[in-house]
């Protein structure tokens, strides 16, 4: 086997691995490896759940009290009023989400998690051009008999959704 081979055998499945891992790269701090993996986890489900439909899946994340602020929409209050602003709006399948989670913090029985994310909407028309909304987003989750919760959701727009 040539040295280009060997590496190459080496090489690729390493760099296929940081691509279909991106949480590699996600800055964490505080909390047990425990409280760690439960929020990766949750942040995991969250886009599983908003990209499927499955809105109980995704209410069973949310605080009783959680309160979501979208870019320029009005504040979201409360369980039931955030069951209804998510019912119309998740499991589009036109609608293709990334996530980009940049950053746990954990201190007690709360984590702020930041990152960025993009929407594309395929286009209605086959020669029209996706729409795209690129963000960046503040989570405040709270420990509550054991589980976390997602208390506070932030986001805004971003032109160029990039790390950092």
């Amino acid at each position: 086997m040539t040295k280009f081979k060997f590496v190459a055998v080496l090489a690729i499945p390493f760099l296929l691995t940081i691509q279909t891992y991106p949480a590699l790269s996600v800055e964490i701090s505080g909390g047990t490896e425990e409280d760690q993996a439960q929020l990766l986890q949750i942040s995991k489900d969250w886009v599983d759940a908003y990209t499927t439909g499955d809105l109980d899946a995704l209410m069973n994340l949310m605080h009783e009290d959680a309160l979501l602020m979208p870019h320029n929409q009005a504040t979201t209050r409360g369980y039931e009023a955030v069951r209804t602003y998510f019912q119309s709006r998740i499991g589009n399948p036109n609608v293709t989400m990334t996530d980009d989670l940049q950053e746990i913090r954990i201190n007690g029985n709360w984590a702020i998690i930041r990152g960025a994310f993009s929407f594309e909407i395929a286009p209605g028309e086959p020669d029209g051009k996706p729409f795209v909304h690129n963000g960046r987003y503040l989570l405040i989750y709270e420990k509550d008999d054991g589980a976390w919760k997602l208390l506070r959701d932030m986001d805004n727009l971003n032109p160029v959704a990039a790390p950092g």
